[in-house]
């Protein structure tokens, strides 16, 4: 797959893009290189498909993985509880707190505000036996916007770090 076949500046695109994923893993869409799986790193799925099915090198600051959409792509894993019903495997990560910088900013330039406020939520069954290359996602993806409710939570959390911090 090319990243041709999508507009990085489009959220509908990238998540158009992203559909094709479910019902697949990694390794059934795309040729993967012998080696590429770091079995040490728990989030090693979410930058394999940022490379090799978006062909995609996310910027090396603190914004969004695809710039010019201000979309985040996050992957996260997926088991099934005793009813047979998709449930989290463990909670999401957002962003890590980078305390040089958090003390010095306000919430609305925030880069954790600029990173999170739209988000792409890709969904994969987690399966301990399985490489990560061969977890399928399980659920069509989600475009994640902020709600003002949750952004004010988000916000009240933020500045009590941000006040620990300082």
């Amino acid at each position: 797959m090319k990243s041709a076949h999508y507009d990085k500046s489009s959220v509908q695109s990238i998540y158009e893009f992203a559909k094709r994923l479910t019902g697949k893993s990694l390794s059934e869409v795309v040729t993967l290189p012998k080696g590429i799986e770091n079995k040490r790193n728990r989030g090693d799925l979410g930058s394999l498909i940022e490379k090799y099915y978006f062909e995609h090198v996310p910027p090396t600051n603190d914004g969004p993985d695809f710039p010019d959409a201000k979309l985040e792509l996050k992957t996260t894993g997926l088991v099934r509880d005793k009813n047979g019903r998709y449930k989290a495997k463990e909670r999401l990560v957002l962003s890590m707190i980078n305390y040089a910088v958090i003390a010095h900013e306000k919430w609305e330039d925030s880069y954790f505000l600029k990173k999170c406020k739209l988000m792409l939520i890709l969904f994969y069954l987690f399966n301990k036996d399985k490489s990560v290359l061969d977890r399928k996602f399980v659920l069509n993806p989600l475009v994640y916007a902020m709600p003002a409710q949750d952004e004010l939570v988000i916000k009240r959390d933020w500045e009590i770090i941000q006040h620990k911090i300082l």
